[in-house]
């Protein structure tokens, strides 16, 4: 499996049954906060709102039990695309056929065996995949992702956006299996504080780019 980072150096994982490259993690506050610093594109009070229905938490610092605040949620659609535009060329939400085949293909695959994933990657992503691994008993690489056990995800269906996911019952009760469900919002303009959201990035990137993929394991 080859593995990159995006310019906030954050990992993707390319995933060849989906023929995306994929966001390992849900895109965090971090990551939120360097885009809004170099645009200027979401005005503060934007963000307020969203950190009003999930705070910040320091990301050396998470519990079990407050995982999900390190995570921008109640985020609406196009600022996610806005956020997705201003990483680069073929950024975007997953469709929910992507979604579902990456689910899937990483439940299949098997962590790192001759090396941790974290000692791949860079602060301070790999500070909170760290702390994941204490949190988290490590069976396959779909349990780094959190696409099940973390948040609800903005995903495309028929170009209109959506959620797949299965949230820890603590953080939000549900009984939806993202195999079959997907979460429709009341209103299209609607904050949900355990809706986020992460990148799937389109095109032979990994292979035009020797330089783009780092590592092999």
């Amino acid at each position: 499996m080859l593995i990159s980072f995006d310019k906030t150096q954050f990992p993707l994982v390319v995933v060849e049954d989906a023929g995306v490259e994929v966001h390992l993690l849900p895109v965090t506050k971090i990551q939120f906060e360097q885009f809004m610093t170099e645009t200027g594109s979401i005005s503060a009070d934007r963000y307020e709102a969203m950190l009003a229905l999930n705070p910040v938490v320091a990301f050396n610092r998470f519990t079990a039990d407050d995982r999900e605040q390190l995570f921008v949620t109640g985020i609406l659609p196009e600022e996610a695309l806005e956020f997705a535009r201003w990483l680069g060329e073929g950024y975007d939400l997953p469709t929910v056929a992507e979604w579902r085949k990456l689910l899937a293909a990483l439940r299949r695959e098997p962590p790192p065996r001759q090396h941790r994933l974290t000692d791949l990657i860079e602060a301070p992503s790999d500070t909170i995949l760290e702390k994941i691994e204490t949190q988290l008993h490590i069976r396959s690489m779909l349990d780094y992702t959190l696409m099940r056990g973390g948040l609800v995800e903005w995903v495309w269906q028929d170009k209109y956006p959506v959620g797949l996911g299965v949230p820890r019952p603590q953080f939000h009760p549900n009984l939806w299996n993202p195999l079959v469900n997907v979460v429709k919002p009341i209103r299209p303009d609607q904050r949900i504080p355990y809706f986020g959201f992460r990148l799937v990035r389109r095109g032979d990137w990994y292979l035009a780019d020797k330089d783009y993929a780092r590592f092999v394991f």
